[in-house]
């Protein structure tokens, strides 16, 4: 587990609040560039592995203000170990947590394009079985205590699935003490296409890059 840990720890990257001094000015932004990020977050690689469970867990430890789990998948098929995070997620919300906006029953749209239609469909689909794929295939769901400290850790953040540039599935965690931060943040670190309104909510959202929209609809 010790050399596992090793590997994995260049993987997080630890972010600091940055907030401007009253003895110094802020240096201007360069015309056409993207908004600085009010926060930057905790970056992890997702690995189907014991050391991921453990390295995730202590970084929501120190509750920082995002943390972001970068997927090497296009859609969400990741499996057991990723889903009953997940899943701890939505126990913090009751096991009832709904998309923003979202309707019963009434898949919506959080940004134009048949992609993303498509994204917030098969997300909306995996919401509805984490805790089946939890329950089944992961040892640590079953042990009440660690679950239950999971959960508590996990229970002051929001949730955005979100496609990056390349497509891979970003899971981004949000903490509430924050919130006012959360639409500068969100815009300079992902930059989502659409006309989402980006408040901070309890529940969770589906976003996909502008960079990415473009290429796909100049590809159309």
């Amino acid at each position: 587990m010790r050399s596992a840990l090793s590997r994995l720890a260049p993987l997080v990257s630890l972010g600091f609040v940055v907030a401007p001094g009253c003895q110094s000015a802020k240096p201007p932004e360069p015309r056409g560039s993207q908004p600085r990020a009010d926060l930057q977050p905790v970056q992890l690689d997702y690995v189907d592995s014991d050391a991921f469970d453990l390295l995730f867990e202590t970084s929501l430890r120190n509750g920082p203000p995002v943390v972001v789990v970068q997927t090497d998948y296009s859609k969400p098929e990741w499996g057991a170990r990723l889903n009953a995070w997940i899943a701890a997620w939505n126990l913090g919300r009751g096991g009832t947590a709904r998309a923003r906006g979202q309707i019963p029953g009434t898949p919506t749209v959080v940004v134009d394009g048949d992609s993303i239609r498509e994204f917030r469909l098969l997300v909306d689909g995996l919401m509805g079985r984490v805790e089946e794929s939890a329950r089944t295939g992961t040892r640590w769901w079953e042990e009440r205590h660690m679950r239950e400290r999971r959960v508590a850790l996990l229970r002051p953040y929001n949730l955005r699935f979100h496609l990056d540039p390349g497509g891979r599935i970003q899971l981004v965690l949000f903490h509430e003490a924050h919130a006012a931060k959360y639409e500068g943040t969100v815009r300079a670190l992902f930059d989502p296409a659409g006309s989402e309104a980006l408040e901070w909510a309890p529940g969770y959202s589906c976003s996909r890059s502008k960079q990415r929209a473009a290429s796909a609809t100049g590809a159309e």
